[in-house]
């Protein structure tokens, strides 16, 4: 397996990022999806919680743009190999659309809160109504930018043979088959995950792969 290119750190840097980040925004902002309560409308458009609602938007666009970084890095692990540029720009496109989608999802999300917050009461709208809009803007994360991001994932399990361990090629399907599933919730955490694993591993690797390539103190 050749070793971690220029740059592995800014990528290793931003899978973490992405995985952790999503993963906190998810839980501060709250959005409400799957089974109707209206007490979690009623807490995720209401003033006291308007703050962590921002917040999460802003932790998980910086999680997208680490998402981008450690796609551009996979793109030119798996482009160094002549043959396999197609492969790697599909990849690239598919995973570029997906970081797309989660970035719009989140602005749409948290977009409910802020016209609550500034319109006021004259903007109020039924908890159900809210509760709908909320689901169905999730369904852009979940929907959109999960499948999105299981299909990059299973394309760069098929075209990083060789480029990366075989261990994370099956971590990496697996996930991206998990992936697919999102608009279903149960396995959303599947990608966030994954982004972790690569991540770390990178950083390792990176590190082990700088340690290799100090040279052997001299013999006295």
């Amino acid at each position: 397996m050749p070793e971690p290119q220029k740059g592995s750190t800014l990528a290793g840097v931003g899978a973490v990022g992405f995985g952790v980040l999503t993963a906190i925004a998810f839980v501060i902002g709250g959005a409400p999806g799957g089974n109707y309560d209206e007490s979690d409308v009623a807490r995720y458009v209401g003033i006291g919680h308007f703050p962590a609602v921002i917040a999460s938007g802003y932790l998980a666009l910086l999680g997208v743009v680490g998402l981008i970084c450690l796609l551009a890095y996979l793109r030119e692990v798996i482009g160094a190999q002549a043959d396999r540029m197609v492969a790697a720009n599909i990849f690239w496109g598919i995973g570029l659309a997906s970081a797309a989608s989660f970035a719009v999802g989140w602005g749409l999300v948290t977009g409910i809160a802020l016209a609550a917050a500034e319109g006021g009461s004259g903007a109020s709208v039924p908890h159900p109504v809210s509760y709908v809009l909320s689901d169905t803007m999730l369904n852009v994360l979940y929907g959109s930018g999960g499948i999105l991001l299981g299909f990059s994932l299973i394309a760069l399990m098929v075209a990083s043979r060789g480029s990366l361990p075989n261990w994370l090629r099956w971590v990496t399907v697996v996930a991206g088959v998990l992936a697919l599933t999102t608009p279903f919730y149960f396995s959303a955490p599947a990608a966030p995950l994954w982004a972790i694993v690569m991540g770390v591993w990178l950083l390792a690797a990176r590190r082990a792969g700088a340690r290799s390539a100090r040279p052997a103190p001299e013999a006295p």
